[in-house]
């Protein structure tokens, strides 16, 4: 997948909102633990999670690793937390963007909403579509703890 400059995009922001049949907890354990993370945190299409590394506490480090189908574009996620509220919210830097996550119960199931500053490497679709995939992901592996 070659990346294009998106100039335009520069300092905006998306929001992906999903709710998940969980427990607050769970789920921002789900975002948090990387005994957790590695099963779900990729945009699926054969992409993989080989690791998972998380000081989840404001300075603490985030890592996770993927593993692309064909092994050629292979690359890790890093980045630092900047804000850690459990189970409420988290926010963490990828270089200078910004990706903060809400966690709210709705009656036993858990909204989450993930704002996050889009990157001028790769178009908005395909950036919405990456991180709707991962959350596609979580609801699969959150069904699985039950």
């Amino acid at each position: 997948m070659s990346a294009v400059n998106f100039p335009d995009q520069a300092g905006r922001t998306i929001v992906v909102t999903r709710v998940f049949d969980a427990p607050r907890a769970l789920v921002f354990a789900a975002f948090t633990k990387p005994e957790h993370l590695v099963h779900w945190h990729n945009a699926g299409e054969g992409w993989t999670t080989p690791f998972a590394e998380s000081d989840p506490r404001p300075g603490g480090a985030l890592r996770i690793g993927y593993g692309s189908p064909d092994g050629k574009e292979d690359f890790a996620l890093e980045a630092t937390y900047q804000d850690v509220v459990e189970p409420e919210r988290l926010s963490y830097l990828m270089g200078d963007r910004l990706v903060t996550v809400t966690f709210d119960d709705v009656g036993g199931k858990t909204k989450v909403t993930l704002e996050l500053t889009l990157e001028t490497e790769y178009h908005e679709d395909l950036q919405r579509a990456g991180w709707s995939a991962h959350l596609d992901n979580l609801a699969a592996y959150l069904h699985t703890t039950r």
